[in-house]
């Protein structure tokens, strides 16, 4: 295999193991003033993805309610009581209207992308003073460039009327919402039995 071939090789390696990455937290809040959460079975929660593109907001919003309902609450899409433009006054009108007990908002707070150049494995060095190879340039890799999305996620109590935990968190190269949304799904619930906010 000449230097090219395994140069795109080791590219292509970099980027299936930057899309599979996961999302992780970097910055979790416990809100002092609020008790744990005291959500029961059957219970309205509402999945909000307050974004722009309706169709991307279908999307990721039935992605956390399904992600919700399969924690025994009932998962409930917010576009399906404001199809519209989704504002904190029309969320919290909607959320009394159907007696939701809390909500789960997912926020885009920023999308930057990185580039990055990194040497291939094919480049070569030797030890010896004498040769050539030695003081010629290595062969970097083609530029890379990385999609980095960071999302705030924030967990509201309905009957204590207030925010109860929030996290932010940081993924790269995510290409499906579905599984990005479960994945920040199961990983609030896990920081919020660590942090004794659930029952």
């Amino acid at each position: 295999m000449n230097r090219i071939h395994c140069a795109a090789l080791a590219t292509a390696c970099a980027l299936v193991l930057g899309a599979c990455a996961t999302a992780k937290f970097d910055t979790t809040w416990v809100n002092p003033e609020a008790q744990a959460l005291s959500f029961k079975a059957g219970d309205k929660v509402l999945a909000m993805v307050p974004v722009k593109n309706d169709g991307m907001r279908r999307i990721a919003e039935d992605s956390l309610a399904r992600a919700i309902s399969s924690r025994g609450l009932q998962g409930v899409p917010s576009y399906t009581l404001v199809p519209t433009e989704l504002t904190k006054e029309k969320a919290h009108a909607a959320a009394e209207k159907v007696g939701a007990a809390g909500a789960v908002v997912m926020r885009v707070l920023a999308k930057d992308t990185v580039s990055s150049s990194q040497l291939s494995r094919a480049s070569s060095y030797t030890v010896s003073w004498n040769s050539s190879s030695g003081w010629s340039s290595p062969n970097p890799s083609d530029m890379r460039s990385d999609t980095v999305l960071v999302v705030e996620t924030l967990v509201f109590d309905m009957r204590q009327d207030k925010p109860v935990w929030a996290g932010r968190s940081q993924t790269t190269n995510s290409t499906k919402v579905d599984a990005l949304i479960t994945e920040l799904a199961d990983q609030t619930a896990r920081q919020l039995r660590q942090q004794g906010l659930v029952k």
